[in-house]
């Protein structure tokens, strides 16, 4: 009966997939493997910074949030969207995560080391989400429209999604 009701019903598959996608973020943090993550997920938009309030993040300008520990380096990013996941390794190469929701782009960049992780957006297209640690966009019925990732001056992943996307970047 599940399988029938998730073959048939789009919306639910969606969410089952951002349900996984967050599942094993979730998985890989309890291990230790890396730090507190950006999770950018489809399905009425959110960004959750774990272990960070967004409350805590610097200001550069009203469109940037800059993580408070500048120490920090980005470990990995994991992008899950119907068939086409992948999982990206970085070791202190500089990172840019550019994600494109209906009109607004977020752009998750660190300095040329990996570390100095921030945050660019329309801040203004955003809400409070369900704890202080999530922001919400006010289009709840857009999606995802595109993922890119730049490891250094290379493209290491370029791709359209059309809903159930979630790009988890992982620092340290």
């Amino acid at each position: 009966m599940i399988t029938t009701h998730l073959t048939f019903n789009p919306k639910l598959r969606s969410l089952t997939v951002v349900f996984v996608a967050l599942l094993a973020a979730a998985i890989m943090w309890a291990q230790g493997a890396n730090d507190t993550p950006i999770i950018i997920a489809d399905g009425s938009l959110t960004i959750e910074s774990r272990g960070v309030p967004w409350a805590n993040w610097g200001g550069a300008g009203s469109n940037t949030r800059v993580h408070p520990n500048a120490g920090k380096s980005v470990a990995q990013v994991m992008v899950a969207m119907p068939g086409n996941n992948q999982t990206l390794p970085f070791s202190g190469q500089r990172c840019t995560v550019a994600v494109r929701y209906a009109t607004t782009d977020i752009t998750v960049t660190t300095g040329n080391n990996g570390q100095g992780l921030r945050v660019t957006s329309d801040f203004g297209s955003f809400h409070a989400g369900a704890t202080t640690s999530h922001l919400a966009h006010n289009n709840a019925t857009a999606k995802i429209s595109r993922v890119r990732v730049t490891r250094g001056n290379q493209v290491v992943f370029d791709g359209t999604a059309s809903g159930g996307t979630t790009v988890t970047i992982s620092y340290r």
